[in-house]
């Protein structure tokens, strides 16, 4: 919820954007340098040219911008309306997508916003999915949820819609990203969807209220969706599909990218294949994912190791903690031949606690 000292700042970022030449990447330099847009105000123009990308024009706008009247009318909405206000610079604001190169300067969410702090996986995709493919979307974002990931994706009709709904089968958690105003949801006939992910989960837009639509706010609200995300899943994508521009998105912010393969004579699936020759991550259930990325498994999915295991044995297994291992580097790491270690991991293997995947690299089972 917003107060007083809140509403003055989201003022004031709003101000601070609202120079002109100031877009969402010397935004993040400013306030990543001087922690608030109040204080970029109060700096001499001297200094504030010695920042990235701000020439002495836009210094010197800077030093002089106030909030106007509609801006602080604006904010006064945001109030009103009981929306949460994440500030870039925040230490609230989502660490992971203040990390990308245009994080929005504010966020605006509604519902249980404490889910924005825990790991996520982006499921995405196309709006008129294949009945198996809408299927598959919502079985891979229950398993993910039941293993304590939040899955996030952009409440469109299809695959996205999918995954939502695949998260709440599971009793869990997941984030809505829109590409309009949080007071205005979209398609219309997802309301009742949108009520039942605020009970758990949480809405986001950076779009304040009353921002007119434009459909150029939908590949705005993708890199939201990617910079949230640990990793994306597209799950079906045509040549041109929309889910395509996450997918780039994420490989931009240098996050994980899978893709569910697909027949080569459907449509939908020539953009997830392509994803996939290009070196996306093959997607067959959501054990691929938490395999490769085991940080994210926070609940439920942890299997008990043997209480008898050698002292080598455990090391072997703790060298995977972070996710697969190529069998050489294991070697080295555990000072032993590879021989060796292949025996040891082999035992292991046997006994449930790991497995081999691609390239001669082994993971925790």
């Amino acid at each position: 919820m917003t107060d007083s000292a809140t509403l003055r700042r989201l003022a004031d970022v709003l101000t601070l954007m609202s120079v002109p030449g100031v877009g969402s990447g010397i935004g993040k330099r400013l306030l990543a340098r001087f922690g608030s847009a109040d204080t970029i105000r109060r700096q001499k123009v001297s200094i504030l040219k010695s920042v990235k990308g701000v020439s002495p024009a836009i210094a010197s706008a800077l030093t002089t911008a106030e909030p106007s009247a509609a801006i602080t009318e604006q904010a006064a909405t945001v109030c009103r309306l009981g929306w949460d206000v994440f500030i870039l610079g925040d230490t609230r604001y989502p660490a992971r997508l203040a990390e990308i190169h245009d994080p929005p300067p504010v966020l605006f969410a509604t519902g249980v916003v404490d889910v924005l702090s825990r790991p996520m996986i982006a499921i995405v995709g196309t709006r008129r999915p294949t009945d198996l493919g809408r299927q598959f979307a919502r079985q891979l974002a229950s398993d993910l949820a039941e293993a304590g990931v939040v899955v996030v994706s952009g409440m469109a009709d299809g695959i996205d819609a999918a995954a939502h709904r695949g998260t709440l089968d599971a009793g869990s958690s997941t984030v809505a990203v829109w590409g309009r105003p949080l007071t205005d949801v979209f398609p219309r006939h997802h309301e009742q969807l949108a009520e039942e992910i605020g009970v758990t989960g949480c809405h986001v837009s950076e779009l304040l209220p009353g921002s007119e639509y434009h459909a150029k706010d939908f590949p705005s609200r993708n890199r939201i969706i990617a910079g949230l995300a640990e990793a994306t899943v597209v799950v079906e994508a045509a040549h041109k599909s929309g889910a395509l521009i996450t997918a780039e998105l994420a490989l931009d912010y240098n996050r994980e990218l899978f893709a569910v393969p697909g027949h080569p004579l459907t449509v939908n699936c020539a953009g997830t294949n392509r994803l996939l020759r290009e070196g996306a991550g093959i997607v067959t259930s959501a054990a691929d994912i938490l395999d490769l990325l085991p940080r994210l498994r926070t609940e439920g999915g942890s299997r008990a190791l043997p209480a008898d295991m050698t002292e080598t044995e455990q090391q072997m297994v703790a060298l995977l903690a972070d996710g697969p291992v190529q069998l050489d580097q294991l070697a080295r790491s555990a000072d032993v031949p590879v021989h060796e270690a292949l025996q040891y991991l082999l035992a292991l293997e046997l006994r449930g606690v790991v497995r081999e995947v691609a390239g001669k690299r082994f993971v925790r089972a």
